[in-house]
């Protein structure tokens, strides 16, 4: 039973592939043992179809705000495939029971209806995607504008 269920996992994984669809949205979150985000970045579309980036530009700061085109959207969208994104697991979690520690999540919405979703308590994948999404979100917050105080 155990052999079977392992080759289920793996084909599952195997199969797992980039969506079609444009990205549409993207959010990135961290957090640590203090109430609040470590980090919060997340690009959806306003009330006018505008791509707008809300996030922060250094840890438990406040919130900035900026307008993003499509090729920037096209620029996460190659993230994530670059670095199979798409293939995270729903859950990451660590083999020994931690009380304390960190936590994230990163959720990328396709116009095709495609999600990718996926969080983790005290683990994360091994490819370097959620910093390289984490990344490119404070290079262009950089010449936002603030929207919420600290």
């Amino acid at each position: 039973m155990c052999l079977v269920g392992g080759l289920v996992g793996v084909l599952s994984c195997a199969l797992k592939k980039m969506p079609d669809g444009e990205l549409v949205s993207v959010e990135y979150t961290r957090s640590g043992t203090m109430a609040g985000y470590v980090y919060e970045g997340h690009v959806e579309r306003d009330s006018t179809g505008a791509f707008v980036l809300r996030a922060m530009k250094e840890n438990y700061g406040p919130l900035f705000e900026k307008k993003l085109d499509v090729a920037t959207m096209r620029k996460f969208r190659q993230i994530i495939e670059e670095e199979k994104m798409y293939k995270y697991k729903e859950s990451y979690t660590p083999m020994l029971e931690v009380l304390d520690g960190w936590s994230w999540s990163f959720h990328a919405t396709f116009s095709d209806g495609s999600v990718i979703s996926s969080h983790g308590s005290n683990a994360s994948p091994r490819d370097n995607g959620l910093n390289r999404i984490r990344d490119y979100m404070a290079e262009l917050i950089q010449d936002g504008v603030q929207i919420e105080t600290e």
